[in-house]
Formats: C-alpha cells, sequence, structure tokens
C-alpha cells in the first residue's frame, strides 16, 4: 500500500481519520507492514501490503462462512471457476464484460470492486481505467486477494488492496464514481447494511451493480430450476428488492448467465426522491397529492358525502377546491369570534 492512500482510508467502526502507528516495513514506496490507528484507539494490521479491516464482529454467521471457505479454495478457484459459465453454456469473458459494461466507466474514474476475489473482474476494470483513476479492490478473505495482487501486478494504473466486511467500508462518503460486486451479497452478514454501505460511497451520479445466483419464480418449478437449488441452497434465496437503499434510481435488474444470477444496476441519488406533489391535479376531485396525503380530516356521514357530491356537481370548482374554501371560510369565522373573546 502507497503510504499517501492512507489517507483516503478511514475507519470503518467510527468513520474516523486514520494515521500509521509503530513500527513500518516498506518496499520502495509500498508499506509492506504496519499498523493503522484512530483515535477511539481501533487498531488495524497491514501484513503483505493489505490492510485488514475484519474484527470479531464482522466475521459472524455468512461472513464466516465465507472466510474459511474461500481461504481453503483460494489456490484452485481460478482452475474451477470456468464451471459457474460452462454450466448454464455461457462464455465466461462474455458474461463478465456485460457486467462490467453497466458501470459506464470512463478511464479516470475511482471504482470499488467488492468481493474481488483472484481478480478476475478485476483485471477487466483495470484494462478500461487510465493513470489518473483509482481501483480499489476489496474482500474478506487475504488468501484471495493476494491471487488478486500477483495477477494485477503489472497493471499501470493506481491499485490498492483491503481485506474488510462490505458491511462496513473503510471509506468516506461519496467518494467512489462507480462499484462492482459480482456472487458477493449472498454471503454479507448483514445484507440491508451492506447494500446500505454500497450505496453510501459512492457519488452521486456515480453507478452500483452487483448480482448474485437466485432461481428466478418462473423457474422455480422446472427440471433445470430444481437441479441449481438442489445443488446451492443459495439458489433459493429470495432477491433483495426490499433492501436496496432509497439512494437508488433508474434501477434496472435482469437475470443472466443460465437466466440463474440476477444483476441490479442503479444511478446512486441523494436521500429518497422528490416529487412535484403541489402541482394541482384535474379532474373533479382535484387537489394536490400533498393536499390529499396531508390534508386527510375525520370523515363524514354518506348522505353528507351524497349531497357533497350533488352539490360540487353545480359549482365551477372541484371538489378540493369547494370543500377547501368552505372549511377555511368557516374556521375563520371560529378563529375570529374566539380571538375577540379573549380580547373582551
Amino acid at each position: 500500500m502507497k503510504t499517501q492512500n492512507i489517507s483516503k482510508l478511514i475507519c470503518p467502526k467510527t468513520k474516523s481519520e486514520l494515521k500509521l502507528f509503530k513500527s513500518f516495513e516498506y518496499s520502495g514506496e509500498n508499506l509492506i507492514i504496519g499498523t493503522l490507528i484512530n483515535n477511539s484507539g481501533y487498531k488495524y494490521e497491514i501484513v503483505n501490503g493489505i490492510p485488514d479491516f475484519t474484527t470479531l464482529t464482522d466475521l459472524t454467521g455468512n461472513a464466516s462462512f465465507a472466510r474459511k471457505y474461500y481461504a481453503s479454495i483460494a489456490e484452485t478457484y481460478d482452475e474451477n471457476v470456468h464451471i459457474t459459465f460452462e454450466l448454464y453454456n455461457e462464455n465466461e469473458s462474455n458474461i463478465r464484460n456485460r457486467m462490467i459494461d453497466l458501470l459506464e466507466l470512463k478511464p479516470n474514474f475511482k471504482v470499488l470492486e467488492v468481493s474481488a476475489g483472484t481478480g478476475k473482474d478485476s483485471e477487466i476494470i483495470a484494462s478500461r481505467l487510465n493513470k489518473n483513476s483509482e481501483l480499489w479492490l476489496l474482500d474478506i478473505s487475504p488468501e484471495m486477494l493476494a491471487h488478486n495482487m500477483e495477477r494485477l501486478k503489472n497493471v499501470e494504473i493506481p491499485t490498492e488492496f483491503v481485506v474488510a466486511s462490505a458491511c462496513s467500508l473503510p471509506f468516506a462518503d461519496n467518494y467512489f464514481d462507480a462499484l462492482y460486486c459480482f456472487a458477493g451479497v449472498g454471503h454479507f452478514p448483514d445484507l440491508p447494511k451492506g447494500l446500505k454501505e454500497m450505496a453510501r460511497v459512492v457519488r452521486p451520479g456515480g453507478k452500483v451493480v452487483f448480482s448474485e445466483k437466485n432461481v428466478p419464480e418462473w423457474l422455480r418449478d422446472t427440471e433445470y430450476g430444481k437441479i441449481c437449488i438442489n445443488n446451492n441452497s443459495m439458489f433459493a434465496d429470495p432477491v433483495p428488492f426490499k433492501h436496496i437503499p432509497i439512494e437508488a434510481r433508474d434501477l434496472c435488474v435482469k437475470w443472466i448467465n443460465g437466466n440463474v444470477h440476477y444483476v441490479f444496476d442503479y444511478t446512486v441519488g441523494v436521500g429518497e426522491p422528490n416529487g412535484n406533489f403541489d402541482i394541482e391535479l384535474p379532474g373533479e376531485r382535484g387537489g394536490t397529492f400533498n393536499t390529499r396525503y396531508y390534508g386527510k380530516i375525520e370523515g363524514i356521514t354518506l348522505e353528507t358525502k351524497r349531497k357533497a357530491i350533488e352539490a360540487q356537481k353545480l359549482t365551477t370548482k372541484s371538489m378540493h377546491r369547494w370543500l377547501d374554501e368552505i372549511i377555511n371560510r368557516e374556521a375563520e369565522k371560529i378563529l375570529v369570534k374566539a380571538k375577540k373573546n379573549e380580547m373582551d
């Protein structure tokens, strides 16, 4: 890790800045061994040039399984990953490039890849960037990232590696232009938090793309779908529509790679969407979205409602405008009279 890039990291627990602590070992301009610390006393070790931000609280449930599982297959992962595509008669390069196309990368972008693994996608992303970009590669498995570092050792773009949980990203708000995650969200220990974190670190207008295995509902009862689910129960996990952050704009979801991997892509916005809800609506009912939502009062009897509808039709006003004027006028009379009584 280059020393100047430490300032681009934050403590994932407190979102505060970090600094070097104690002894260090360098190889040229790269920091190989050291310790990062924040003012609250959180410490994170740098080993082989890779800072590790995981703590015991991060390594629970799915994350604990993923850490152990990928440590055990890191040496053979690249030899066997092609099966993930050949099972469905798909071309691996075509599928990976189609997903990365959704990032709409520009050569100078700052990109974060979550669950970067051994670097199959990292290599493609790197090929689309230039020396003015930044590529940060994050995974919960140091063993997988070690292979990624070896794969990308000769790339000419600025590249850094980080071990961390996707649910506690060590980056400031709005730092990246794009974020990519292929087949990682299924191992998030806290899926809603992880998806929220991914949106948090991408600037407004930037892109988030993530994918995971899933047999869609229309294929669940087919032999094809049953075979997939029988092999790996993750194929039956629900699609995380309800956990998509409110910042998501222009969201698209599609199923690719044999139609058993969903892909979400969206543009990051700010907060929840804004509606122009004060526009006067046409028709007899009238009003606006806001008056219909915020202007509700106690209901009236059916007989009164019938008479009101009949009377409103004889006016040139919408029901909203007619009732609003009547209620406002009568309320004003009562308030004026009450104020006069107080003064007397």
